[in-house]
């Protein structure tokens, strides 16, 4: 079986410290893709226990397998699973009384990059945690949610140097560590304006935060009613997107109007997570 006209793609599914010299084992899978996503190769926990003066015999042992497949590289992209985000800032230079006043949708935005403590900022007010209890650990959201159940996930997709220091990608915002978990790599911007609705000017957006929930969460104890909770809860995540952006001095807008199914699957949603808001960020 031949895949020479691919180019693939290593994803290093753990992190390696280079040099390390001490024995590493893997905790997920090793996958080799070609760019359009499409799995050739998965190496489950094949190294696992191996002892390395060097990830870069790692990578050698993955592209040797690419190599026998008949995938000859023409690029190797080693994939950045997770990055730490810069922490959100705590005081500001704008009232809340002037961001209501001024915030608007604008669908209009420049192709400059947003810098990445902006987007930090605007995941940590959609659904960041507050410490509130550094003895006994416990935690609120930047939102309220009924019952403090927290049915909320929120998503980030970005383009081609549209975010600084983000690569393109779809990523999973991780309230606890404050931090961007890589579900897919490439430009997703275009798929995800077709599935709603074909409003084109989404793509144009250097950032699209997506808002979804996980209705289970709170209908477990409330019944169909958590339904209406989860509903509202966005909306409290959305307003205080738009806060934000209009403190930052950015801009942006919010679709509601999209095919579920298909936005899905542009950003590859478990099947529990519902999509709820699209909202496209810029300056």
């Amino acid at each position: 079986m031949k895949f020479a006209r691919f180019t693939p793609v290593v994803n290093i599914l753990s992190g390696v410290v280079f040099g390390s010299g001490e024995s590493w084992s893997a905790k997920t899978s090793w996958s080799i893709e070609n760019m359009t996503g499409n799995t050739l190769f998965v190496l489950n926990d094949f190294i696992e226990g191996v002892h390395m003066k060097s990830s870069f015999y790692l990578i050698l042992t993955v592209l040797s397998l690419a190599l026998m497949m008949g995938a000859l590289p023409d690029q190797l992209v080693l994939a950045q699973t997770e990055i730490k985000l810069p922490p959100p800032s705590l005081t500001g230079t704008m009232s809340v009384e002037k961001a209501i006043l001024g915030k608007k949708s604008v669908r209009r935005f420049s192709p400059d990059a947003l810098d990445q403590s902006q987007v930090a900022q605007l995941l940590w007010v959609a659904n960041g945690n507050l410490p509130v209890d550094a003895v006994a650990g416990a935690t609120y959201k930047a939102i309220p949610s009924a019952g403090g159940l927290y049915p909320l996930e929120v998503f980030l997709v970005t383009g081609q140097e549209t975010v600084k220091g983000v690569p393109a990608g779809i990523y999973a915002y991780e309230a606890r560590t404050h931090s961007l978990k890589l579900i897919a790599q490439g430009d997703h911007r275009m798929a995800l304006a077709h599935a709603a609705l074909s409003q084109t000017w989404l793509a144009g957006a250097p950032a699209i935060i997506v808002i979804g929930g996980v209705f289970s969460r709170s209908t477990i104890k409330y019944g169909n009613r958590g339904i209406q909770y989860v509903f509202m809860e966005s909306g409290n995540s959305n307003q205080n997107l738009y806060l934000q952006a209009e403190a930052l001095r950015l801009k942006m807008a919010t679709v509601g109007a999209f095919q579920e199914a298909q936005v899905s699957s542009v950003l590859k949603l478990q099947s529990d997570v519902t999509p709820l808001l699209l909202v496209g960020v810029g300056r």
